[in-house]
Parts: C-alpha cells; structure tokens; sequence
C-alpha cells in the first residue's frame, strides 16, 4: 500500500492542479450544477490527479463557499486527499475542504428509485468478541427488498458518508449489511439510526478505556 500511496502523493500533478484552478476561479465562481461545462472540466482535471478523486460544491449565500475533495469512502486515498487541501492555494470566496464533512442525519435522499430517510432506519452492532475493535452494522430499512439489495446497501452507504463524514463513515465501521424492518426493531435488539453517532462515541470511549 505504501507504494500505491507515494504514486499518488505527486506534488507536480498536485500544483498542477491548484495552479489550474486559481487561473480558472472565475469559472469556479459561476459553478452551480453537474451541468455546467466547467463540472466535467474541474473533475477531469482533479482526476488527473488521481482516478480516485472527486468533488463537491457548496451552493452559493452569505458564507464562502465549499469545494469539497472526496474519495467516495476509498480511504486509502485519505491521505492523498488530506495533503491536496493542506497546499490549497487562497481562492477568494472559498475553502477546500478535505474529504466529506459530518452533516448529522437530519435528511433524506432518493437513490435508483428509493427513497431513504435515516428516520425509518434502525441498526444492530455486529461485533465479534475475538475482534471488538472491528465493527460491522447490521440495518433494518422500512420497505426492503432481496430484488433492491444492492441498491438499498450502496444507497445506505451513502447516508453514512453524509451523516457520519467521509473519513468516520470509513474507518469506524467495516462492513454493513441491509435487512428488513423486524415487527418490534427495539425489542430484537436494534437501536435508532439516527443514534449511530452517538454509539460510535459511546464505543470509542469503551476501546480506549
């Protein structure tokens, strides 16, 4: 892994990009949606970085707005991601930010003809006693179905990256696992999803002790 790592922290490409951009800031100001031209620009220019990578946009108020570098949840490029933002140059109006933020659980979001609300979700930690650092997370989703697995499992993937952030979502859960919604979920053991945070903490303290 070292190896693939220092292909990828390659400062040339890395300036390259940042040089690029600071020349192109006004189109970056005009940014607003995938369908702008510039989008697809910006995006084959930070892949060439490196394949891995991609982006968000804030929307534009009151505060400077946010260019977001993420990996989609692929954290071996963490630290690739991690050095890009700490040689950002000063775009007026913004700030790089490294890997998604947490935004909590307060949202909802459409994915391949689903709709997933962290509301209509519960979890129950899976962990074994040999490995209790590792942590996998077995969630029921109102509406499940074994035809709709994978687009339920990815769609939840991405609720985590939203609400826990890139980096948590990550590294403090390994693995996931998508079910139906049991009669009674509080009575088999499952927990609110929207407490999730709240568990990681509760289980970080419990490690470290």
């Amino acid at each position: 892994m070292q190896d693939h790592l220092d292909v990828d922290l390659d400062p040339q490409k890395i300036n390259a990009f940042w040089a690029w951009l600071a020349s192109h800031q006004s189109d970056l100001n005009a940014l607003e949606s995938p369908d702008d031209p510039f989008w697809d620009e910006l995006l084959a220019r930070l892949q060439a970085v490196n394949e891995g990578l991609w982006f968000e946009v804030s929307a534009a108020g009151e505060k400077d707005r946010e260019l977001v570098i993420t990996a989609q949840g692929d954290w071996e490029l963490f630290p690739l991601v991690e050095a890009m933002v700490s040689v950002a140059p000063e775009l007026p109006g913004w700030t790089a930010v490294p890997l998604k933020p947490a935004m909590g659980f307060g949202f909802s979001i459409g994915y391949r003809g689903l709709e997933l609300n962290p509301d209509d979700m519960w979890f129950e930690p899976l962990v074994d006693p040999d490995s209790p650092e590792v942590l996998g997370l077995r969630v029921a989703v109102q509406g499940f179905n074994d035809d709709q697995e994978e687009e339920f499992a990815n769609g939840l993937l991405l609720i985590l990256d939203t609400a826990l952030g890139e980096k948590a979502a990550a590294t403090d859960v390994d693995l996931v696992e998508v079910c139906e919604m049991p009669a009674d979920p509080d009575d088999e053991g499952f927990l609110p999803f929207t407490e999730l945070a709240s568990y990681l903490a509760w289980r970080k303290s419990r490690l470290t002790h």
